[in-house]
């Protein structure tokens, strides 16, 4: 007695074509914060629907993230979002885009 399993190669060529993607993702990319932090993402996860309302609501000069105290921004992220760091926001926000570019 067999089994016949249809589909293989359409599974084959989707793990092939997301290989590619993957090889194209290799290596740093800048992200605009509105693709990075899209309104799906805000509204899901912080109190507000935009990062332009998130950055407006804000007392930080977000064009220069270097002159922001981190402490102050964490207790920002902790008290408007469900992240306890505005690393945390980041990283989840990257981990989604990248899984998005994927195909997933």
């Amino acid at each position: 007695m067999s089994v016949k399993i249809k589909g293989l190669n359409d599974l084959q060529r989707n793990l092939k074509k997301m290989e590619r993607k993957a090889k194209s993702m290799d290596g740093s990319h800048s992200v605009p914060f509105t693709e990075l932090f899209n309104s799906k993402f805000m509204k899901k996860n912080t109190k507000f629907s935009s990062i332009e309302q998130f950055v407006d609501k804000s007392e930080f000069d977000f064009s220069n993230m270097e002159s922001i105290n981190e402490h102050d921004l964490d207790n920002y992220v902790k008290k408007n979002t469900k992240f306890n760091s505005w690393d945390s926001m980041k990283d989840e926000a990257a981990q989604l885009w990248t899984a998005k570019q994927l195909g997933f």
